[in-house]
């Protein structure tokens, strides 16, 4: 019985390897595809693409791990219903309850893998490609460092701290030269706001230089009388997606402690920290969809079903994901429900395999 458990675990973990190439090549093939557009955008070029996209690989992958695992365990099940190889471990005394038993502790150690690799590396190679991005296209006018984002506007050298959003960043310090590169002034606020296409600095001093003297002055509010590209701002942003499950606790807390709207990170760290109970339920659809509902179709039906189930998941939770942002639906329910209704069929269609 030990041999048919690791022959099953190995069926599935091969499967499983198989299907990730195969994806993997696809992903790479369409995102490098996606990003042909930017090539020639500064310094972003082909080369440039295609590093960001081997960067990007992991996160992406992360994402797509339940499907992943669907489609290796509908293979490795398919071949051996086709080589009649479950029928004679079936009459040899294994049980169903023990294929599925091994089917999910093969599963199971795979999500374990994916989980801490993707969690580990994704969000943060898929950050460091979009602020490398970032950077190249601007041609040097925007530049994130660890302490934070640099832009170079005219004659104007401007610090931010922490970018909240496109509307609103927070320790803002601007030096203003003349034509002969000598400081005229030094700005600087706590926040800086956009309001109707114009920015706003709050709580700002300013600091104007002299040739024998300095002069500084204080403002509750401050309009900002230099013009930049807002899209330079998208190197100092990170998304939902680009950030480590820990980073999203704090940056949700940052975030509502302001009276930001933070449904969106909220529901990130739920969505990710239901990965693994995704894909577990994932192996509860595909062990019937071979052995009970498709058990006559071909290879290519059954993973046909599998990929619209694995969309259809995934459609259910990017809608939900949006009802969260905007109706206000709790996050950790719109991040659940997915998971639990998809659980619910597996169970049901479990059941009635069980009773074959």
């Amino acid at each position: 019985m030990k041999i048919l458990v690791r022959y099953l675990a190995k069926s599935v973990i091969s499967a499983t390897a198989l299907t990730t190439v195969i994806v993997t090549a696809l992903l790479f093939i369409m995102t490098l595809l996606g990003e042909f557009k930017n090539v020639g955008e500064g310094d972003f070029g082909f080369a440039a693409a295609i590093v960001f996209v081997l960067f990007r690989m992991p996160n992406e992958l992360y994402q797509f791990s339940p499907m992943l695992i669907l489609l290796g365990c509908i293979i490795a099940l398919s071949i051996l219903s086709s080589h009649r190889e479950l029928a004679v471990m079936r009459a040899s005394g294994f049980s169903m309850q023990r294929i599925i038993g091994s089917v999910v502790g093969a599963a199971f150690a795979i999500i374990i893998s994916i989980s801490l690799v993707g969690e580990l590396t994704g969000p943060t190679l898929s950050h460091h490609a979009e602020v490398h991005k970032e950077n190249l296209q601007n041609a040097g006018q925007s530049v994130v460092t660890a302490a934070g984002v640099w832009m170079h506007v005219d004659n104007n050298f401007i610090h931010i701290n922490r970018v909240v959003g496109k509307a609103l960043l927070e320790g803002v310090t601007r030096y203003q030269f003349d034509r002969d590169h000598r400081m005229q002034a030094a700005y600087y606020a706590k926040t800086m706001t956009q309001d109707d296409g114009r920015w706003l600095m709050h709580d700002a001093v300013k600091t104007s230089f002299k040739t024998n003297r300095t002069k500084s002055e204080s403002f509750e509010e401050l309009a900002w009388n230099l013009n930049f590209n807002s899209n330079l701002l998208n190197a100092g942003m990170v998304k939902p997606a680009e950030m480590t499950l820990p980073r999203l606790i704090k940056y949700s807390a940052y975030l509502e402690e302001n009276g930001l709207q933070s449904s969106q990170y909220r529901f990130e760290f739920w969505s990710r920290l239901f990965t693994p109970l995704a894909s577990l339920v994932m192996i509860f659809l595909a062990i019937p969809f071979v052995l009970s509902v498709f058990r006559q179709a071909a290879l290519g039906l059954r993973l046909m079903a599998g990929v619209i189930t694995g969309f259809a998941f995934f459609i259910v939770n990017a809608f939900l994901g949006q009802l969260c942002i905007v109706y206000q639906v709790p996050p950790f329910m719109a991040a659940l429900i997915p998971i639990v209704i998809f659980a619910v069929i597996g169970v049901f269609m479990a059941k009635n395999l069980l009773r074959t």
